[in-house]
């Protein structure tokens, strides 16, 4: 994907599912987000700014967050690579993570002030 589209995935994303900026909606609903071609999220990821979390996907081959200001994400390793979730300021965001057998899931991050 180019870096030009991939900005604007998730610029998208960070519209549709954030609700990042102060007085935004909430999340879509569910509907809204197969709608949108959007998987449901699996979990949820609770953090404080600046605190840490792994988690670890087999066969990882993209990852994508809609706003990085609310959670930052390092990738560690190739394959069966670790994501290190860094919470960053308060809000709600979506981290889409695609596997070689071309899934994709969705985990909602949520980070409290």
């Amino acid at each position: 994907m180019h870096m030009k589209n991939l900005r604007a995935v998730i610029a998208v994303l960070a519209v549709t599912v954030s609700g990042a900026e102060a007085g935004a909606e909430p999340a879509a609903p569910a509907p809204a987000r197969q709608k949108a071609g959007l998987p449901a999220p699996e979990e949820t990821f609770t953090l404080k700014p600046g605190e840490k979390k792994e988690l670890p996907v087999k066969d990882l081959t993209r990852v994508a967050v809609g706003d990085p200001e609310v959670a930052d994400i390092a990738v560690d390793g190739k394959g069966g690579a670790v994501l290190h979730i860094t919470g960053g300021k308060p809000g709600e965001t979506t981290l889409l993570v695609w596997t070689k057998d071309g899934a994709r899931k969705a985990y909602k991050l949520v980070v409290q002030g």
